[in-house]
């Protein structure tokens, strides 16, 4: 159902978007949680919005180190399409998925990274400041580095953009995070009530 009269909603998305080309195809449900995740410092509005912009090939669009698009998988949320974006409170999590992930794990990037850093001679003379500019080369390649080697693959993970794909057209819906998968039927259902008085199509 519409919280906001239609001149109004449109005043928002247009405002919410920085009064991109593709606003009108941003839900009002989008928009508001957009605008108030700003408000409460919640969401960082530009780490969405520049996931768009990289959707929408717009000119002022950059490279931003996340997963590619993809479609659901299955029968309910099959429809859809989701896109990750990144925000510095995803950090903790892609830096456990780049240290400690299975893959990591088999391939020993941990110790390797280690061995690497701590077989540089250095000054030891004063143990001291070894020790201190040992654990600031550790902590910057294992955070730092981390990350700016996960970007550069295009493996950042954080929480989900859904949208929907009509007539070679997007139609930016809401936002998820991966937890709520487990409740697919949920997430549909949020979707179908919150954005199906807008863009019918994308429930027919």
């Amino acid at each position: 159902m519409p919280l906001l009269h239609r001149y109004e909603s449109l005043l928002l998305k247009k405002n919410v978007s920085l009064s991109q080309l593709y606003s009108h195809r941003m839900s009002q449900c989008l928009a508001l949680r957009l605008h108030n995740g700003s408000i409460l410092r919640r969401i960082n509005k530009f780490s969405v919005l520049d996931e768009i912009a990289l959707l929408e090939k717009t000119p002022t669009s950059r490279p931003t180190g996340t997963k590619a698009a993809e479609k659901f998988r299955g029968p309910i949320l099959g429809r859809f399409w989701h896109k990750h974006y990144f925000d510095a409170y995803h950090l903790p999590q892609n830096i456990q998925n780049k240290w400690f992930s299975e893959y990591a794990l088999k391939h020993r990037l941990l110790k390797e990274k280690l061995h690497e850093i701590l077989l540089v001679e250095e000054d030891d003379s004063d143990m001291e400041k070894y020790r201190n500019v040992k654990a600031n080369q550790i902590s910057h390649a294992l955070v730092y580095g981390g990350i700016e080697a996960r970007r550069n693959r295009r493996a950042l993970t954080g929480e989900w953009l859904i949208y929907y794909v009509y007539d070679g057209l997007n139609y930016y819906l809401d936002l998820a995070n991966h937890e709520e998968l487990d409740d697919q039927q949920g997430i549909y259902n949020r979707l179908r009530d919150n954005c199906a008085w807008e863009f019918p199509f994308a429930f027919d």
